[in-house]
C-alpha cells in the first residue's frame, strides 16, 4: 500500500509488499487491516514472489465500508503461543468509497 488517496467501488483488492526470509515464514502471516483505526482481519489473501529475494506481493478483498471517505493500513501478524505478535502499521491510504 502507498500514501495517498482513491476512490473505489469496495470489490476492488488492494496490494501490499511483504517481506519474509521465504514462503514458510511467509505463510505463517496472518494480516490485519485497519479501517478509519478499527482492526479487522484481512480476507480472501494471496502473495507471490516478488521482484526483488524476501519480497512478496500480496493482495486482499477490502473490508466492507459504508460509503464515505475512509483511511485504510495493513499490519501483518501471527499468533505465537496464545499471544498476538503484531508490525507496525503500513501508511496510511485514504479511499472515497461511492
Amino acid at each position: 500500500m502507498s500514501g495517498g488517496t482513491e476512490t473505489i467501488t469496495g470489490v476492488e483488492r488492494f496490494g501490499w509488499d511483504q517481506p519474509a526470509a521465504d514462503a514458510g515464514e511467509l505463510a505463517s502471516f496472518r494480516y490485519a487491516v485497519y479501517v478509519d483505526g478499527a482492526r479487522g482481519e484481512a480476507s480472501d489473501v494471496s502473495c507471490a514472489p516478488g521482484q526483488s529475494s524476501g519480497r512478496f506481493a500480496c493482495t486482499s478483498r477490502l473490508p466492507a465500508m459504508s460509503a464515505g471517505v475512509h483511511t485504510l493500513e495493513v499490519a501483518a501478524f501471527v499468533i505465537d503461543a496464545g499471544a498476538t505478535r503484531e508490525s507496525a502499521r503500513s501508511a496510511t491510504v485514504r479511499v472515497v468509497k461511492q
